[in-house]
Order: C-alpha cells, then sequence, then structure tokens
C-alpha cells in the first residue's frame, strides 16, 4: 500500500492545529510503513501572489499536473488530503481520481459550506445561514473570510464554482474527527456512507506532575474563542482563582488593561514545549470556545497530563469531557459556578485518572493502528 498525504499549510507565523496533525500523521504513517510508501506533497500560505491568485483559485493547473505525475509514476494507491484551500484547490481531488487512486479528505473544518470554516460570526454568534442558500450572499455581505468584503467575495464566488463543477464528487471518503462533526455533515447532504470517523492523534509523553495548580487557557485571543466571556466571569470570581492566559491575537493589548488583575496573567504566545509545560503544572485547563470546533488538540494534550477540562457544553466538546468523570461541561450561564465547584473538587484524583484514560484513545500508535487499517478497508471496498 502506497499512500500520497497532501497538505495546504498556513502561513509559518500562524501555524494553525491542521498543520500539526499533517505533519504528525505524516511522520507516524512513514514511521509504520516506510518513507518510501507514504510520500507528502504540501504547499505553504507564505508563498501566496495576490495577482496569480485571482486566476488559479478556480483550478490549479500545475498542482493537477503535479499530483497526477505523482500518483502515476508512484504507483500511489490512495490520496490523503488535508487542507486544500486556496493554493492547492480541488484540482488535487480530481488529479487524484483520474491518476486511478482512491481520494479521502479530512475535514479539519466546515468550509465546503461556510467560507470562514467555523459556522460562527463575531456578535451574532452561531451561524449556519449560508447553509440555507444555493449562492450564499450572507458570507459576502458580513464579511466572513477574513472579515474581508473583496475576500470573502472571492472565496464564496470559488466554493460555488467547485461546487457547481462538481469537483468534490472527487472524493471517496471524508474522514471526521468527532461524532458531533460527523452527524452535523451528514444533515448537510454528505453521504453517510462515505463518511468516516477518524479522530487526530497525538505523540504523547504522558508527563504527570504530582503537583498541580490554578486554572489555564490556551488558544487564540479572539471572541469566537470564548476569551471575552472567560474573563468576564473571572472578574466576579475571588482572587484565589488564578487563571494563566496563552496565547496572543488583535485583542491582547485590549484585553489586558480591561482584565488587569493579580488573578489574572497574561502569558502571551508561547513555544508548543513552553506550553506544554505550564498545562502540565496547572490544575484545570479551561476550554470556553463559542464555536462547533472540529476538535481538541489542546484538550487532549491537558488530559494527557492528568489535566481535568472545563468546557461549554457546546459542539465537540461532548465528545472528550464526560460531566463528573474526567472534567465537567458547563451550560453558557453557569460557568462561575462550574468553576467554584472545581476548586475544591473532593474527587479530583478521580478526574485526573480518568483523563489520562481518555488521553490515551488519541495516542498515536493506537489511532495510526486504526488508520491504516482504514486505508486497508478502502482499497479491499469494505
Amino acid at each position: 500500500m502506497k499512500l500520497l498525504i497532501i497538505h495546504n499549510r498556513y502561513q509559518s507565523n500562524n501555524i494553525g492545529g491542521e498543520d500539526i496533525v499533517y505533519q504528525n500523521e505524516l511522520e507516524s504513517l512513514q514511521k509504520v510503513l516506510g518513507v518510501k510508501n507514504v510520500l507528502s506533497y504540501k504547499v505553504s500560505n507564505d508563498d501566496i501572489s495576490k495577482f496569480k491568485l485571482l486566476y488559479e483559485i478556480w483550478f490549479s493547473k500545475k498542482h493537477y499536473k503535479n499530483i497526477y505525475k505523482i500518483v502515476k509514476e508512484n504507483n500511489i494507491d490512495i490520496v490523503h488530503v488535508h487542507n486544500f484551500f486556496p493554493l492547492l484547490t480541488p484540482s488535487v481531488f480530481k488529479a487524484a481520481k483520474d491518476a486511478d487512486a482512491k481520494v479521502v479528505h479530512t475535514l479539519h473544518n466546515y468550509r465546503l459550506w461556510c467560507i470562514s470554516g467555523i459556522f460562527y460570526r463575531d456578535e451574532y454568534g452561531i451561524c449556519e445561514l449560508c447553509t440555507k442558500s444555493k449562492f450564499p450572499f450572507k458570507g459576502i455581505v458580513n464579511g466572513c473570510f477574513r472579515k474581508s468584503l473583496v475576500q470573502s467575495f472571492l472565496a464564496q464566488l470559488s466554493f460555488w464554482y467547485y461546487r457547481a463543477t462538481q469537483v468534490f464528487e472527487n472524493i471517496d471518503y471524508f474522514f471526521t474527527l468527532t461524532n458531533f462533526q460527523k452527524a452535523k455533515v451528514q444533515a448537510l447532504g454528505i453521504d453517510k456512507n462515505k463518511l468516516i470517523l477518524k479522530p487526530n492523534s497525538l505523540d504523547i509523553k504522558f508527563e504527570i506532575k504530582k503537583e498541580k495548580k490554578d486554572y489555564i487557557y490556551v488558544g487564540r485571543l479572539e471572541e469566537s474563542k470564548g476569551i471575552y466571556k472567560l474573563l468576564e466571569v473571572w472578574n466576579k470570581l475571588d482572587e484565589k482563582y488564578i487563571l494563566t492566559i496563552i496565547g496572543g491575537g488583535n485583542i491582547e493589548n485590549e484585553l489586558r488593561k480591561k482584565f488587569e488583575k493579580k488573578n489574572i496573567i497574561f502569558k502571551g504566545k508561547r513555544t508548543r514545549d513552553e506550553t506544554l509545560s505550564l498545562i502540565s503544572k496547572s490544575k484545570y485547563l479551561i476550554q470556553p470556545s463559542l464555536l462547533y470546533e472540529t476538535f481538541g488538540l489542546t484538550m487532549i494534550e491537558a488530559m494527557s497530563c492528568g489535566i481535568p477540562v472545563i468546557g461549554f457544553d457546546l459542539g465537540t466538546r461532548r465528545d472528550f469531557i464526560e460531566d463528573g468523570f474526567n472534567g465537567f461541561l458547563s451550560e453558557d450561564d453557569e460557568l462561575k459556578k462550574t468553576i467554584e465547584k472545581s476548586f475544591d473538587y473532593e474527587n479530583y484524583e478521580i478526574l485526573s485518572i480518568n483523563a489520562i484514560k481518555t488521553a490515551r484513545l488519541y495516542e498515536n500508535d493506537y489511532v495510526i493502528k486504526k488508520q491504516i487499517e482504514i486505508y486497508k478497508d478502502i482499497l479491499e471496498n469494505r
């Protein structure tokens, strides 16, 4: 069995979870199947030329030819595409199919239905308006792609073109990352027989600290991640509740000024190793995202350190957090009560042990083994 793994990376100054997952899966598959049997093809948004993008975003002939050639010359059995937008375009799906390979696409976001990819608008909340129209103007009017009317128009028009040309029909199977996401995209029209539940995995070290204290937030500092709501709640808590915030964003300076308190500590952006070290010393990770999300890498990383997670009962959170088992699920208006309940929770050690058990379900060795079996089933039409 020979694989080709494809990915359109984000800009190097804004590495996303998709980039981390792509690199981890590639290296893990190469480790098991051998470098000669797992090839890769990637591009980076660092190389975007706005002028070229205007006429290449519809269908990249260059990448079509490259993928077709690689598949044919190397007898590739399965082409697995992670992110394809904007540089690769869906031309890679057609190239793989025309070259007689099976085609798999991981749904890391909801961009096939929403140009922002997240089903969320600031000052509006969860938004699925564009799923209810053949040509959804709402995404353009609201500047949903990078908060730009021009870029939103181009993105919306390109995805309308992709659907009109039925280029996504070249995809044999979609990998969904959670049960929530699988149900969501099925409801949006993807044939359930094309959907395969295959979560992301991590190279987990399970470094458990004996002494853990306080709370930690890790993520971009933007409204959709729930940071405003979290800090407003923290303003009402006693000063014994200490929150460390890891991450940066356009509103970081605003938040630092507005929520200048002894028990709110802004650390800014940190390296991955520094972040993991800070997580491992915390008592709880708080995941207050207001989005559906598609996965929860940070939650799994925290649980692997024996850190229970507190999150809103929304979207994918139920796939990872079991209330009172490995953390706490909170309703929108009960976060303060949930945090207060967690502070001196008498069964904390049980939460911690169960968090580790949960994380083991996402270990590389465990998930990659299952992923390879899925590939074999696809090739054997099972």
